[in-house]
């Protein structure tokens, strides 16, 4: 008998998450909320790390485009966060998920690779789950009447 598993079918779990009943696809909506929780969390250590709280609180001040920016993603992906814990929040879900994306390709190096693949699988597999959630039918746990 081989071994089953590893970790290529815990990515297949995030990338392609069990959307077939309700409480998966709420799981994996809530798996793309801790996963942008991680990443907005990281991202706001590694901006006040970068600036520092009073040269950053200048630069907000003085309008420094580069640190709105940062700001502004930062707070996109914890309100998609928010909304994705309750299985909502698709929008704000995608585009937050598109920023990492990009932000990931063009300033991150080949080893943040890895586990940013990680992160924005479960990503992906939150916003199909919450996709999923917002459809509303066709689940294998709901009970249909036979003659209503």
């Amino acid at each position: 008998m081989a071994y089953e598993g590893g970790i290529g079918s815990t990515f297949k779990k995030l990338w392609s998450p069990e959307l077939t009943t309700r409480a998966g696809a709420l799981s994996a909506a809530q798996t793309a909320s801790t996963a942008l929780n991680i990443v907005a969390t990281l991202s706001a250590l590694r901006l006040w790390f970068t600036f520092g709280t009073d040269p950053l609180v200048r630069l907000i001040g003085a309008s420094n485009p580069v640190v709105l920016i940062a700001i502004a993603q930062i707070l996109l992906m914890f309100v998609a966060a928010a909304l994705l814990r309750q299985g909502r929040g698709i929008i704000p879900g995608i585009l937050a998920t598109l920023l990492y994306f990009v932000g990931a390709i063009l300033w991150s190096t080949p080893t943040s690779w890895i586990v940013g693949a990680v992160l924005l699988g479960a990503m992906v597999g939150g916003i199909r789950g919450a996709i999923a959630l917002k459809r509303g039918k066709g689940f294998s746990d709901d009970v249909y009447e036979t003659f209503a």
